[in-house]
């Protein structure tokens, strides 16, 4: 009978019995006497105990109170849903747009290398110079007629005597007119 008490503990241990070798090893055990088994006697108790959970009267007041709990809901309206996730969603679309026509724009703008040497440069630079010069020129020579705008003021004023040296003649041609 030791051979096979031995014989289960080992399988036991090792995982390997079936449900009828580790009953029979569990009775072999708690009919035994002996000091050695004491420790195996405990741990079977302890395993039969923790199989058969007693459940106190504690326990149906903390679910009935679980189950009549009422949560508090939140209510989510879809316009918030919708103001809060379009507002995003614009955010990043207005992102992406800005993002593309600033990479067309940089691509737009790339300046290329239109002369072969340095000289060919300076000179297309001096001869667009002077065409700029030549524009600026004309413009201040037509802003200096705009300048003699000043003294023709000067000579409106002698056309408002000429008001006053008309009613003079009309008092003449009346004495005239009297005397004949």
């Amino acid at each position: 009978m030791d051979s096979r008490r031995s014989e289960l503990l080992e399988k036991y241990w090792a995982a390997e019995t079936s449900i009828q070798e580790e009953q029979e090893l569990k009775e072999m055990v708690m009919q035994s006497r002996s000091e050695e088994n004491e420790e195996l006697k405990a741990l079977f108790a302890h395993f039969e105990a923790e199989a058969q959970p007693e459940l106190d009267a504690s326990f149906d007041e903390e679910i009935l109170s679980l189950i009549t709990e009422e949560k508090e809901t939140k209510i989510i309206s879809f316009n918030d849903y919708f103001r809060r996730y379009a507002s995003i969603a614009a955010a990043i679309m207005i992102m992406a747009v800005s993002g593309f026509l600033f990479t067309q724009q940089q691509k737009q703008y790339q300046s290329e290398d239109t002369f072969e040497t340095p000289e060919e440069a300076f000179a297309e630079f001096k001869k667009q110079m002077l065409m700029v010069s030549n524009y600026m020129n004309k413009g201040n020579n037509a802003i200096e007629g705009f300048s003699n705008l000043g003294n023709a003021d000067k000579s409106l004023n002698g056309l408002s005597n000429l008001g006053d040296a008309s009613e003079g003649l009309n008092l003449l041609g009346e004495m005239n007119l009297e005397n004949n």
